[in-house]
């Protein structure tokens, strides 16, 4: 009879691949927080762009208080754009850390995977060799056997 094949670092493949989990859950959660970042400043653009085009569209004479209005809230939409953009920079930034987290915890799993292919390789060979003994040694009785008669 064989035995059934135990891996003696499965503990330690479990918590990596808990591990590897984690930090896929996390590099998710960064992309997806770039993603909104890049959206609220397509919309900050979209209301700047509007606010050029209503500008432009303008037929009726400006006064200059609505003029002033209008440049203070461009500009405000400038600062806004730039802060934005920073904004983006930081969680892009994160997002790559949280990649190269990921990547790694992967690593570390493949290691122990590939380890555990290997004890479970040898773990057939040597059942393999077991059973090719047993049969060899079954063989030979059964000769002895036949020879002694």
């Amino acid at each position: 009879m064989t035995k059934a094949f135990n891996f003696p670092l499965q503990k330690v493949l479990d918590v990596r691949t808990m591990i590897e989990d984690a930090k896929a859950i996390e590099l998710q959660k960064a992309q997806a927080e770039t993603e909104r970042e890049k959206q609220s400043l397509n919309q900050i653009k979209a209301e700047k762009d509007a606010l050029i085009n209503t500008s432009d569209n303008a037929q009726e004479s400006v006064s200059l208080m609505s003029l002033n209005q209008r440049t203070a809230y461009s500009e405000q939409l400038d600062d806004k754009i730039e802060e934005q953009n920073q904004i983006i920079e930081k969680s892009e930034q994160e997002t790559e850390e949280q990649r190269q987290a990921f990547v790694q915890a992967s690593k570390d799993k493949m290691v122990i995977e590939k380890l555990k292919e290997n004890h479970k390789d040898a773990f057939k060979k040597k059942a393999n060799q077991d059973q090719v003994k047993n049969e060899s040694e079954v063989a030979a009785r059964i000769s002895q056997n036949e020879g002694g008669l």
